[in-house]
């Protein structure tokens, strides 16, 4: 009887080992999930906080303005400035994405007049809703940010002039995000070329709402232009450089097809560049404004991969990730710098493999730096790297992938031809491109109207 209660015994430890495993295989698992999807929810608070800045700067710009021109801080009667205290940014007609806790209604702006430091602080704050946080026992996600404007340090805005150089490829018309296993769209998927048009709308209607077209002497001081592109320039849909903002109307024609060629529409940036000067400095006499300040000129390349047209030319570079082969018939081959071996690959050498279209790219983008003080903002747009459902009318499964290659040419030219390291912005996928746009439309802003943080 003792030999068998202590089989049992044994019997029963072994089981609960068992169970031990499984609860501690069981918690981990919890962890890493917890621990992955944290990184997830700090990305969806990020888009939210750069969101929130946008409109605390534009809040504050607005307030600095009126008691400028006012010479009192605004009170409940009064008709344009917004009075001290919380706002909810739906009352403002500010909207947010979904994962943020009640959407506009639970976004707080709260204005304070500070009249000794002659200065306007806005403090914008929310939460965002978690997703696999919440395993770990986190509902929500808080945000904050503060813009503060001076009184004293509104002066009248500089002229601009801004041009858009939008990629409307084929691969614009396939999703913002990875595709499921499935290869089906995740739920908050979208047509790319869909976010490119809310973005652009927002940026520009935004931007008319914070400083509008005209100087307070009544002379024009912002003009603005567009260059979709594939192939080659989409000229039915171009809208030349002109005095005032892009119309919805002109945004929302854009449609994705073609291959990708950025070199003939940054050589029409360039072009059109040449020549603001002389537009805003005809515009200031002819209203007899004295001493006309010279204007700010910007252009904003968005692209989602990289050229696909142009013969190829090899640079040699000790840091490349490839190593490459011209072939007899004139192509080329290449093998990546991890795999490359002496012995094996004779006739290789280190470099890079660029299209001819992205030198030309290039040269335009160094004259508008160098020569015609062109400020260039980059925007890589769903380059991460993986399958998108390309949303085929004849296959909704049908996918298409951005590798590794297609990610390094795109981001070679992208990063090459900014203004500095700060003017490339990754959007990894639709709201990430509006809060890219939100972010120039903020550095542009703060160097036409000076904000103080």
């Amino acid at each position: 009887m003792a030999r068998k209660y202590l089989g049992t015994s044994l019997s029963r430890f072994g089981d609960d080992e068992r169970g031990n495993m499984a609860i501690t295989f069981a918690f981990c698992i919890t962890m890493v999930m917890g621990v992955m999807g944290a990184a997830v929810d700090f990305r969806m608070a990020s888009t939210a906080e750069d969101r929130s800045q946008q409109i605390a700067d534009a809040v504050a710009l607005q307030g600095a303005v009126y008691v400028k021109n006012a010479g009192h801080v605004p009170t409940e009667d009064s008709t344009n400035g917004l009075p001290e205290g919380d706002h909810s940014a739906a009352e403002l007609g500010y909207a947010y994405s979904n994962f943020v806790n009640r959407g506009a209604e639970g976004v707080n702006i709260n204005v304070d007049y500070d009249d000794n430091a002659k200065e306007v602080v806005v403090t914008v704050s929310g939460e965002t809703n978690t997703t696999f946080s919440r395993i770990l026992g986190r509902e929500t996600v808080p945000f904050e940010t503060v813009s503060v404007a001076s009184y004293l340090e509104i002066d009248e805005a500089f002229p601009a002039s801004i041009a858009l150089v939008l990629d409307n490829s084929g691969s614009m018309a396939w999703d913002d995000r990875l595709a499921l296993p499935d290869n089906k769209s995740p739920a908050d998927a979208q047509p790319r070329i869909d976010g490119l048009k809310t973005s652009v709308k927002t940026f520009t209607s935004e931007l008319n709402g914070r400083l509008g077209d005209r100087a307070e002497g009544g002379y024009r001081t912002m003009r603005m232009g567009m260059l979709p592109y594939s192939s080659d320039t989409i000229h039915t849909r171009v809208v030349n450089m002109g005095w005032g903002f892009i119309g919805d109307g002109d945004v929302n024609v854009m449609r994705a097809s073609g291959a990708t060629n950025s070199s003939p529409p940054m050589a029409t940036a360039l072009s059109w560049m040449t020549g603001e000067d002389d537009f805003h400095e005809d515009e200031a006499e002819a209203k007899n404004k004295e001493n006309p300040k010279d204007p700010l000129k910007f252009v904003i390349l968005m692209s989602d991969g990289d050229n696909s047209v142009g013969g190829w030319e090899f640079y040699p570079s000790e840091t490349a990730p490839v190593y490459w082969k011209q072939t007899s018939g004139g192509g080329w081959t290449g093998v990546w710098a991890h795999s490359y071996n002496a012995t094996q690959h004779v006739g290789y050498t280190r470099g890079d493999l660029r299209r001819a279209t992205d030198r030309t790219t290039l040269e335009s983008c160094t004259a508008m730096k160098n020569t015609y003080d062109v400020e260039i903002f980059t925007i890589g747009y769903a380059l991460e790297e993986g399958k998108y459902n390309a949303n085929d009318p004849y296959n909704d499964e049908a996918t298409a992938t951005v590798n590794a290659w297609t990610k390094a040419n795109a981001t070679n030219l992208l990063t090459s031809c900014a203004s500095s390291d700060k003017h490339f912005i990754w959007a990894k996928d639709a709201d990430e491109l509006e809060a890219a746009f939100d972010r120039i439309q903020n550095d542009i802003v703060e160097e036409i109207i000076r904000i103080k943080s």
